[in-house]
């Protein structure tokens, strides 16, 4: 307040010095020096100030003059001189933006973005502290953001030590989850059966759960999704018929658009209804007739052999006896193609290698072999 009094009012100095006199030490009287100011001379004159200066020496505010404080924070550090920084900042620290500390919203950041670099290594010190760190805060995650975790390590193949392994605690945390998205059940039905161990989790509750799940949002779905997740539970061993009669409905419902579905879409869900043991034989024969147009179209691919030899194999297992001959027409051709494209290519293959060393021996001369005098024998 001493510094501060060259810059307050008349009235804000009154009352300064009414406060610190009220409050100030037996025998000690607080009071400006006569020079210091010309707002002194009236407030000398006031009456609760008269016979002060005169009768009480200043021990007070000589004290207070040479005192020295150990702290830069007090109600002058607004206009404290300072050559570097003219006034007083509070440095900010985003503890939540370092990975080992960070907060959901950096968690899914890096998550993102190391799984829009998936051809990147990144070291194995990062991949620990990602993994720490998402397992203390897998209790605030949600299916959504489970997906997301489980996809980034298991696109880069992380291997870590079983303190960070984060398939466990992300199936905890999904067995406690309600309101799946399509996109989550999908993701988990893939990821965390290739990467939990069957004896030490549950997982087939787990995925029976995932199914349920799939019906509901049936609808957040595409065909080629659905019949992923059917297959993951085909896999696994576990039967679900509600979800494979919203699976085949779906299925039905886009094959009377034409190129709504593709080749492989219609292999895999004919091979999936069969590990499922679901006879639907309208849509059974709808399939088949289907892969018989797509067949046609890419005849002499390999996928067209594949996906026709995927559905034959489907029917049969299913018991279903009127087979659409056009479609064995069709799977025989492909064959025979497809046997005609593998030969074609190791003939071009072979020529290949001909060729070249063709090349090679005709740009042999007599000068690439070493002089006599180079090696024993070499004459010989």
């Amino acid at each position: 307040w001493l510094q501060l009094g060259p810059y307050l009012s008349f009235d804000s100095c009154e009352s300064v010095l009414l406060f610190l006199n009220m409050h100030r030490p037996r025998g000690i009287c607080l009071a400006l020096r006569p020079l210091q100011s010309p707002l002194h001379k009236h407030l000398l004159q006031r009456p609760w100030l008269v016979g002060t200066t005169a009768s009480v020496p200043l021990q007070g505010l000589s004290a207070l003059q040479h005192r020295s404080f150990g702290t830069t924070d007090g109600p002058f550090r607004h206009i404290k001189p300072n050559e570097i920084r003219p006034k007083f900042v509070n440095s900010k620290k985003h503890y939540n933006e370092v990975l080992i500390m960070a907060d959901i919203r950096k968690l899914l950041e890096t998550a993102q973005e190391v799984l829009s670099q998936p051809s990147r290594e990144f070291p194995k010190p990062f991949w620990e502290v990602l993994a720490k760190r998402c397992i203390q805060s897998m209790h605030l995650l949600k299916p959504m953001e489970l997906a997301i975790i489980s996809r980034t390590f298991d696109v880069h193949n992380v291997e870590l030590k079983p303190r960070y392994d984060v398939y466990h605690p992300i199936a905890e945390q999904a067995r406690c989850s309600k309101h799946f998205p399509g996109l989550a059940v999908l993701v988990l039905a893939e990821v965390l059966p290739r990467k939990l161990d069957a004896e030490k989790a549950d997982l087939n509750g787990l995925l029976k759960m995932l199914g349920r799940q799939a019906a509901d949002v049936m609808w957040e779905l595409s065909v080629s999704h659905a019949v992923r997740v059917l297959e993951a539970l085909t896999v696994a061993g576990i039967r679900d018929a509600p979800l494979c009669s919203r699976v085949a409905r779906k299925l039905a419902a886009q094959l009377e658009v034409r190129g709504a579905v593709r080749l492989e879409d219609l292999a895999a869900a004919a091979s999936a209804f069969a590990g499922q043991d679901h006879r639907d034989l309208p849509l059974l024969l709808s399939i088949a007739d289907a892969t018989a147009v797509l067949c046609e179209e890419a005849l002499s691919s390999d996928d067209a052999a594949k996906a026709s030899r995927r559905v034959l194999d489907a029917l049969e297992q299913l018991g279903v006896d009127d087979v659409p001959q056009h479609l064995r027409g069709v799977a025989a051709r492909a064959a025979e193609a497809a046997i005609a494209a593998a030969a074609m290519g190791r003939c071009e293959k072979l020529q290949a290698a001909e060729d070249t060393s063709t090349d090679a021996s005709a740009s042999f001369s007599l000068e690439d072999l070493p002089s006599g005098g180079s090696r024993p024998g070499a004459t010989r």
